[in-house]
């Protein structure tokens, strides 16, 4: 019973999207057209420039190859994790603001730069958004020197080095315009599928005859023919007499006319 049940299920999920194809391509177009248009000229674009640089526990490490151990490496991992409180102090951000002739509030640069650790190795990398490609470079360009320059003063027995230079962004990182569309167009046809289903589920009308089937658990062998529709539709229909004789369904009256001699009608 219960795997009949979810048959049933599935076949009425079906027919409210084959019930409703059209409705439901239409909305999920337009909600797909509506997040292209967001992103193409509502959202605010955000550029991103991004600079990796790499951090040692020892200075002399490079010198002397032999001396690398698994605790070298453990304690530059855990060094980075320090790298990302020290160069997010209130002090770096106050000489960054300097820099740029303090435009810019601590707030708002927290918000700008984000520091994290490449897969948890010693490679650290420092990423900066803003609504300006040249923006974004500039600041990344000059928080990689307060950056090192921070590490120097702080920590004594490490060294840190630029992997690659901060990058000059060519297109927008955010938002995305395939994102934003495949995003739209989703949200649009759930939102307009569960419409129509919530419609069909809350119709106590019995439509097709599994309909009874499944509330009553029992076959259905007939069903009586609504001929005034069957009629607007051109269906034709024979009359048949006690003796078994067959005329032509244009001598049945729908309308109430007597049915003379037990006769019966049956769609052909």
């Amino acid at each position: 019973m219960n795997e009949q049940e979810q048959t049933i299920d599935l076949r009425t999920l079906f027919r409210v999207f084959t019930g409703h194809i059209i409705p439901i391509a239409s909305v999920t177009l337009f909600a797909a057209a509506v997040g292209f248009v967001l992103a193409f000229f509502i959202v605010p674009k955000q550029y991103k420039s991004e600079t990796l640089m790499y951090v040692e526990n020892s200075s002399s490490a490079r010198d002397d190859a032999s001396s690398i151990n698994i605790n070298d490496i453990n304690a530059a991992q855990k060094l980075v994790n320090t790298c990302q409180i020290l160069f997010t102090s209130d002090y770096v951000f106050g000489e960054l603001n300097e820099a740029f002739g303090g435009v810019y509030t601590n707030e708002k640069l927290s918000n700008m730069i984000k520091i994290s650790s490449v897969n948890s190795t010693e490679v650290l990398r420092i990423s900066v958004n803003t609504g300006s490609p040249a923006e974004s470079y500039d600041v990344a360009t000059k928080f990689s020197e307060l950056a090192v320059k921070e590490f120097k003063r702080i920590i004594k027995g490490g060294s840190i080095e630029t992997v690659s230079p901060p990058t000059y962004p060519q297109k927008h990182d955010f938002p995305s315009l395939t994102k934003f569309t495949l995003i739209g167009a989703a949200a649009g046809l759930v939102a307009v599928y569960i419409f129509f289903l919530l419609k069909e589920m809350l119709d106590i009308k019995v439509k097709p005859e599994d309909d009874l089937a499944m509330i009553y658990d029992i076959p259905v062998f007939a069903e009586i023919v609504d001929f005034g529709e069957a009629e607007k539709s051109g269906g034709k229909y024979l009359r048949y007499s006690a003796h078994g004789s067959g005329r032509s369904g244009d001598e049945f009256y729908p309308d109430g006319g007597e049915d003379p001699g037990n006769e019966g009608t049956v769609r052909q």
